[in-house]
């Protein structure tokens, strides 16, 4: 594919995280979201209607109908491998919401499926596009702190409300905690400090809730390297979603505390001194939106053939970490 080429696009899954990839897609010139598919007929219709698009009530409706170079996987993830499959038999590359299953037989399925189909996939872990994590991975590659020692990160929220069916309180269906939230610093331990080989985790529900839980994780890496990580689904509805993480190296630290108002900044520690970065001095990103910025890189990728900044096998490794703690 050429530069100058768009990448017709069909969504499936019309919920929570459908949504935003399609307010994501409408930054980018080189996108064209062409329909949306849902079994729940209203959703699809209501999110059709407000991007213009055409909506099918099935996945094999909208393949059939529709001239798509890509398809975007937003299903609860016990949907995944069946949408993947599908997508790729159809000879479409396919972007997959993260976790990328939450079986790794599923995942050597969906990856199998698209090396037979000559397609292209990636998984959505879009922290990797936030500008405060895309920094510090810039900062561990260019070694300008030495050697990373410790990651410690934290990821709080209240319980969520927000999906289909509560199919996310369903630790059948989601994982649980570790699987659906703490996963994205698992992922970006994982991208920063490379291959866990030691695993634990202490975990802890509320009388009568056996969904939602609150988890430390701890790994220890190839390299020595140590990261402690902290997950919770168990704050109360007034708890503002809150996250953040710190990195200690041989002749450095990195440290973000996200704001509870104001811009984000990152704070980076280099012997006596101490620079913040905030605003332009953060990687930009599209629309000032990670999601964009995700799927335009997606988009991007498919026109020039460059490599994805998440791979599968990354993506495996993030699902395959999670299943070592538990």
């Amino acid at each position: 594919m050429s530069r100058t080429e768009v990448i017709n696009i069909g969504i499936v899954g019309a919920g929570f995280i459908g949504e935003i990839h399609a307010a994501g897609y409408a930054h980018n010139p080189r996108a064209r979201l062409a329909a949306v598919a849902d079994i729940r007929t209203e959703k699809a219709g209501a999110l059709a209607a407000q991007y213009g698009l055409k909506s099918y009530a099935t996945l094999d409706e909208m393949l059939a109908a529709e001239k798509l170079d890509a398809v975007d996987v937003c299903l609860p993830s016990p949907f995944h491998r069946e949408a993947v499959v599908k997508a790729a038999a159809a000879g479409k590359h396919i972007l997959v919401e993260k976790p990328f299953a939450i079986s790794l037989d599923d995942i050597d399925a969906m990856m199998a499926a698209v090396a037979a189909a000559g397609v292209r996939l990636m998984v959505a872990h879009v922290c990797r596009f936030m500008p405060e994590y895309m920094v510090v991975k810039s900062l561990v590659a260019a070694g300008k702190l030495g050697r990373p020692l410790f990651f410690g990160a934290w990821r709080e929220s209240a319980t969520p409300g927000w999906s289909w069916n509560n199919w996310l309180l369903d630790r059948n269906q989601s994982g649980g905690t570790i699987m659906d939230l703490q996963i994205h610093d698992i992922d970006i331990s994982n991208w920063l400090l490379g291959t866990p080989t030691s695993f634990s985790k202490h975990e802890i529900m509320a009388p009568g809730r056996p969904g939602p839980a609150h988890v430390v994780s701890n790994l220890v890496y190839t390299n020595g390297a140590l990261a402690s990580l902290e997950a919770g689904h168990l704050m109360p509805a007034s708890y503002p979603f809150t996250t953040g993480y710190r990195l200690v190296c041989e002749e450095g630290a990195v440290e973000f505390l996200s704001p509870r108002e104001g811009e984000k900044q990152v704070l980076v520690y280099n012997g006596d001194g101490m620079t913040t970065l905030k605003g332009a001095d953060l990687p930009p990103v599209l629309a000032g939106d990670p999601y964009a910025e995700e799927l335009a890189h997606f988009v991007d990728c498919l026109l020039t053939g460059a490599p994805f900044r998440v791979s599968p096998a990354e993506a495996r490794l993030a699902v395959a970490t999670v299943l070592k703690c538990t």
